[in-house]
């Protein structure tokens, strides 16, 4: 495609929506209009976001404007029909995580997709820290020797128990753990380890809040805090079931980094049942020592020669921190990291490589099989 304007239609006006807008925005895509299903709510973004169109009727807009590129930043169970008309109009998509909310679906859009020779992009973005760049190097320098196992443990503070209720805590809507963490956290081990996860098992579970209240007003995940209600006032509420995964432990094989390595295994547990831990973050093992990334997304690493060394730092390159955008936070920067290698991809542009609907597909298979807890399942490669 000749290096001319690209124009897009963000469909979905909540965190997402906001964040794909302006990274788009960004790589110099003209954002046509943002569709979402209240008015007031898409209004407010798109005035916030200098937008002019907004609606509340995707399929219409989407027949009239005719884009290049769709932006889905809904519920993943709102996804299909929006991605199979877009790929139908050979737009390319930009799709927020999860996929879709089982392996079964994700693999039909990912063949949706690809049928349709569009391109498509992934936003499991933290893979986009410098952070996770700089371990991947110090791993392919043999800074450890062989890197043989890694540990990563994550622990989070439980949520308050009259939390407002989101999608979020729906699995037939596409939440979870799982689905919101358990994706980041796959594709930065994969881009760390400069391979793919061909093998995993594990379990999860739910032993939280069964049930919460809904608060209309909220739309925003940023702003869950803000909503939350005391027990007069949520008692006046509708309520909502519960049964999101809220901890997994998983195991995971990766492909060996080259041929005269073992495979790489990968011990990853993450719940949101617990206090905070010290001891949470990233341990890589290798045959002459071991790296210690502090950190959940992003990670401050120490190099450690043997059991009774003391860890040396190894700060992030200054040409490393120079490669991600700097347009926003730490969310937003990654976002317009995936959208400079899209947008190149689309005009013909050198670009590096950037996760996919297959990447999608792949993470939702390692997802089904963790939570229906059958033991080691291979993962398409």
């Amino acid at each position: 495609m000749p290096n001319t304007e690209l124009r897009a239609v963000v469909v979905g006006a909540g965190w997402a929506g906001e964040g794909h807008t302006i990274a788009l925005q960004h790589c110099g895509v003209d954002v046509a209009a943002i569709c979402a299903r209240q008015a007031d709510v898409v209004q407010a973004v798109a005035d916030r976001l200098q937008v002019t169109e907004v609606s509340t009727d995707w399929r219409e807009t989407l027949e009239r404007v005719r884009p290049e590129i769709v932006a889905l930043a809904t519920p993943a169970v709102l996804r299909r029909e929006v991605i199979e008309m877009a790929a139908g109009m050979g737009a390319h998509i930009f799709c927020d995580k999860p996929l879709a909310t089982t392996a079964e679906e994700a693999r039909s859009l990912f063949q949706c997709v690809d049928q349709a020779g569009v391109k498509h992009a992934y936003t499991a973005t933290h893979s986009y820290d410098p952070s996770i760049a700089w371990v991947g190097e110090l791993l392919r320098d043999n800074t450890i020797g062989q890197l043989r196992t890694i540990d990563c443990l994550l622990r989070f503070p439980a949520s308050p128990k009259l939390q407002p209720w989101l999608w979020t805590d729906s699995l037939a809507l596409g939440g979870g753990m799982l689905n919101g963490g358990f994706t980041h956290a796959i594709a930065m081990l994969e881009k760390m380890i400069g391979n793919q996860a061909v093998s995993v098992s594990g379990e999860a579970r739910t032993t939280l809040h069964t049930r919460k209240p809904v608060v209309p007003a909220l739309h925003d995940n940023r702003q869950r805090g803000k909503y939350t209600r005391t027990a007069e006032e949520a008692a006046q509420l509708e309520w909502r079931d519960c049964d999101a995964d809220t901890a997994f432990f998983s195991l995971l094989r990766f492909a060996a980094p080259s041929a005269d390595q073992p495979p790489v295994h990968v011990s990853l547990t993450a719940d949101f049942e617990s206090s905070s831990s010290p001891f949470n973050g990233w341990y890589f093992y290798g045959t002459e020592g071991v790296l210690k990334g502090n950190g959940v997304t992003s990670l401050s690493i120490s190099h450690y020669e043997s059991a009774e060394s003391e860890g040396r730092p190894l700060p992030i390159p200054q040409r490393l921190l120079e490669q991600l955008p700097q347009i926003g936070d730490d969310v937003q920067n990654k976002w317009a990291a995936l959208a400079r290698e899209f947008v190149a991809d689309i005009r013909g542009e050198p670009h590096e490589p950037y996760l996919t609907f297959r990447d999608g597909w792949r993470y939702q298979e390692a997802i089904d099989a963790i939570r229906a807890g059958r033991g080691w399942c291979e993962l398409p490669t």
